[in-house]
């Protein structure tokens, strides 16, 4: 009798191993959420990502042309960690627009975890059919080149 229940156990961790694998492949390979194109939250996606992939000329494409920020400013900060970015909330209040994001990081954290966050806030504005990522954005901080001449 011992034997059968033995194998009836060794059975279920099994079945319950092999759900946990195919559940965390699922979730890693699962895309992002579907952002509708020309909405704040797709702005602040593609900005984003442009920096992280290092495209300046793209991030700033990005950038409020009437802001204090330029692509010279993009290019004076470091290179962004690595992390993942995680779409917190989205406030619209006619041609204005507020997009909070998280960004996850792996690794060691200031403390010793395993994950961190950080809460990233992005002020966007209309800008004709376009919204614009406005102020000093992450990872800016102290927008200081000097703006082109006309």
């Amino acid at each position: 009798m011992r034997n059968r229940a033995g194998v009836v156990l060794a059975v279920a961790v099994g079945v319950l191993l092999l759900v946990a694998v195919v559940a965390a492949v699922l979730s890693a390979t699962r895309p992002g959420p579907q952002l509708t194109e020309g909405s704040p939250e797709a702005a602040v996606r593609d900005y984003v990502a442009a920096v992280v992939e290092g495209d300046r000329e793209a991030a700033a494409a990005r950038l409020d042309p009437e802001g204090p920020c330029t692509e010279e400013d993009l290019r004076l900060v470091g290179e962004p960690s690595d992390g993942r970015i995680v779409l917190r909330d989205v406030e619209l209040d006619g041609a204005e627009a507020t997009v909070r994001v998280d960004v996850v990081h792996d690794g060691e954290g200031p403390f010793g975890a395993g994950e961190w966050r950080d809460e990233l806030r992005f002020d966007l504005r209309r800008d004709g059919e376009h919204w614009v990522v406005t102020g000093e954005p992450w990872p800016m901080y102290g927008c200081q080149a000097p703006r082109p001449a006309p």
